[in-house]
């Protein structure tokens, strides 16, 4: 099992072809987030158009493998990345590759932004990603937490990340890359407690997404975070304590 390690994160801009909401709204999407093979099939079907696929296929050679987020929902093991792939697959040509899956459950689809950054996913899976490339598949980005833990999996185990796409999600956030200037700013207001947020987390500031490092940064009040931080280092150390 992989967590999520201290290196900054290195993944190229998302592809997001749909804005944040458009995904909700479809008939199907209920279903196929709880579960339901079917309807996961027909919303990749309607949403994964030949200019998805085109996009996707601009990304490195054929060689890159399509990599779902196979992960575990409150409602049930959500369907959607899995489908987005396979329709992916049938029009790019590409492989979908379904060795590495989520093995905790930090159940982050309805979670405000403190919440999701310190539920962190874990993976696990294929532990010789070596010459390997992958493009990782989600349904919806929000902070990007979810593909900066399963990049980290890849590279810890020797492979690399081509790109990403993820059907919706806030456009600003599409960059995963930590700008120096964010990161100078969080440095500015927490660095005295960086060591308890890396207590908490496993990671520091430098390796969480722009768009984490801008959230926190911007949140009021500040206060609210550093009791978080000092509170989720608290939880940590009683974990590992037994």
């Amino acid at each position: 099992m992989s967590k999520r390690d201290n290196f900054p994160v290195d993944v190229p801009d998302v592809i997001i072809p749909y804005k944040l909401g458009d995904l909700g709204g479809h008939i199907d999407y209920q279903a196929a987030k709880a579960g339901d093979t079917i309807a996961a099939v027909r919303l990749a079907n309607d949403l994964v158009t030949n200019d998805v696929a085109k996009k996707v296929a601009s990304i490195g050679g054929n060689d890159v493998l399509l990599l779902p987020v196979l992960a575990e929902e409150g409602t049930g093991r959500n369907k959607i990345p899995l489908a987005i792939a396979k329709v992916l697959q049938g029009k790019t040509g590409r492989k979908v590759e379904l060795s590495i899956y989520q093995v905790n459950k930090p159940t982050r689809t309805g979670l405000n932004g403190l919440d999701r950054i310190f539920a962190v996913p874990e993976f696990e899976g294929d532990t010789d990603l070596s010459g390997r490339s992958f493009l990782l598949v989600d349904d919806t980005l929000t902070q990007g937490g979810t593909f900066a833990s399963l990049a980290s999996h890849i590279r810890q185990n020797g492979g690399n990340v081509a790109g990403a796409m993820a059907l919706t999600g806030k456009q600003f956030s599409a960059r995963l890359k930590l700008d120096s200037s964010t990161l100078g700013k969080l440095k500015q207001q927490y660095g005295d407690i960086e060591n308890d947020f890396r207590e908490a987390t496993g990671y520091g500031f430098d390796a969480l997404t722009e768009s984490e490092a801008r959230y926190l940064s911007n949140y009021k009040p500040s206060q609210t975070v550093r009791d978080r931080i000092l509170e989720e280092r608290d939880a940590a150390i009683s974990r590992r304590n037994g």
